[in-house]
């Protein structure tokens, strides 16, 4: 018997996601145009379509800094897992709060809340 074998190698999950990386700004702005026109906010669309979109060249930067870091300390090192961690951690607070702001800010303007029937 030869040993376990991997169900999917990593060239494989390389070459997944680079393709998602190209395919998905392009599908977020066709479909964040196809929304954008039902809603009469082309533009808005538009925007929030390429913002989701830019999830695939973002997920496949964090998977070169992931390998970058494993290639370094190595997959079963204690340092490698607290630097992925700090990384990882600390990209998600950047991009949660850049989104929020971002979505307050795009919201604002529109008239779509109880905030701005108030004012």
């Amino acid at each position: 018997m030869d040993g376990m074998k991997e169900l999917i190698t990593v060239t494989q999950a390389e070459r997944v996601i680079a393709i998602l990386a190209f395919a998905l700004p392009a599908a977020g702005l066709v479909l964040g145009a196809i929304i954008g026109a039902a809603r009469r906010s082309l533009v808005r669309g538009l925007l929030l379509g390429l913002l989701c979109g830019l999830v695939g060249p973002a997920v496949w930067l964090l998977w070169l800094m992931y390998e970058a870091i494993v290639g370094v300390y190595g997959l079963d090192s204690v340092r490698g897992l607290l630097v992925n961690l700090v990384l990882f951690v600390g990209i998600g607070l950047v991009v949660g709060l850049g989104a929020g702001l971002l979505r307050r800010r795009l919201w604002r303007g529109g008239g779509n809340t109880a905030s701005s029937a108030t004012e």
